[in-house]
């Protein structure tokens, strides 16, 4: 017989899993699983979460081959042939709900983090936003860029979909923490680094502590980046560590960027995050021109139309995008 509810384990995903492996042995008490399931929130995403997990074909058939080889009981030899047949099926079913437990319990630390909620923050054109995560780390999050973050019991882990952020991370040795942008992870305990979206590359740059910065690709050899340095992921290759001058560390965060002997095709993206209009260039060389000085992020058009006096180009606004091209 099913056990009541006030009969399961206190936690949570333990008593999800019983509720799976009597659903796969087909001994449920459907009043009661229904009882359960209307007791807390989440008892539905949790069991469907494990159900999920025990559907893979590896999981099913291990069970079914536990369950059909389980060990006939001691007893009778002259009992029914029907009777024998009933007690291993019982016994199978036992041992293959006892072993489909404890699978799960080896999982349930990934399933807990995967159950954890994933939070999200955008900012619009030109917003600067602070945020602080569920760990006590601060991120400042720039212009139209976007982030989705999952703080757990044993990782933390946060994905970069657009833009640029600032991390100061909580040190916690036990929870490793992890930011991924595009094809790049960055893993770190506790230090201060920005992470920036550029077209199809990922800035890193790293104020405080260390970090490993890996490709999400085979053949790629992450590189530990130490305080005071920046480095790049772009066409497959992670560039040289180079330093950080002390001024351009703290530049967006002020509304400002510090320029020195960049190409255009890395400032457009910088720029395209404090504006609602998409930059577009005519002449795809124009995007190797290189350009210098002190840039107000606040103002893209003006920074434009003053690069383009220096440099031969000129700024057509459409209304719904910035066009660059020769003079």
């Amino acid at each position: 017989m099913t056990p009541p509810d006030d009969a399961l384990p206190d936690d949570e995903d333990e008593a999800a899993a019983l509720w799976v492996a009597r659903h796969l042995s087909h001994a449920v008490d459907t009043t009661a699983f229904a009882a359960w399931l209307s007791g807390a929130p989440d008892r539905r995403a949790r069991f469907e979460a494990l159900w999920a997990t025990c559907m893979d074909e590896a999981v099913t058939d291990g069970l079914r081959l536990h369950a059909e080889t389980a060990p006939r009981p001691a007893g009778n030899d002259n009992a029914g042939t029907a009777p024998r047949a009933s007690r291993r099926r019982a016994l199978g079913l036992a041992a293959g709900g006892a072993l489909l437990v404890g699978a799960l319990a080896l999982g349930l630390p990934q399933l807990r983090f995967q159950l954890t909620p994933e939070n999200s923050w955008s900012t619009g054109p030109g917003e600067v936003r602070a945020i602080t995560l569920a760990d006590g780390s601060q991120v400042h999050l720039n212009g139209n860029s976007r982030l989705f973050a999952r703080i757990g019991e044993t990782r933390r882990e946060v994905r970069l979909e657009t833009g640029e952020a600032l991390f100061d991370v909580t040190h916690d040795p036990a929870r490793p923490f992890t930011v991924s942008a595009q094809d790049s992870t960055v893993t770190v305990l506790g230090t201060r680094f920005d992470v920036a979206l550029n077209g199809e590359a990922v800035d890193l740059q790293v104020e405080r502590g260390l970090v490993r910065f890996a490709a999400n690709a085979p053949g790629i050899a992450p590189v530990r980046v130490p305080a005071g340095h920046t480095t790049r992921l772009a066409d497959g290759v992670i560039a040289p560590l180079a330093r950080i001058r002390g001024e351009d560390a703290e530049s967006w965060r002020s509304g400002w960027l510090q320029v020195r002997d960049m190409p255009l095709d890395e400032l457009v993206p910088q720029l395209e995050r404090w504006t609602d209009r998409q930059i577009l260039v005519e002449d795809p060389a124009l995007l190797r021109t290189r350009v210098a000085g002190r840039l107000h992020l606040a103002e893209p058009v003006t920074v434009l139309e003053n690069l383009g006096l220096l440099h031969g180009f000129s700024v057509k606004d459409t209304g719904h995008a910035l066009v660059l091209d020769r003079i």
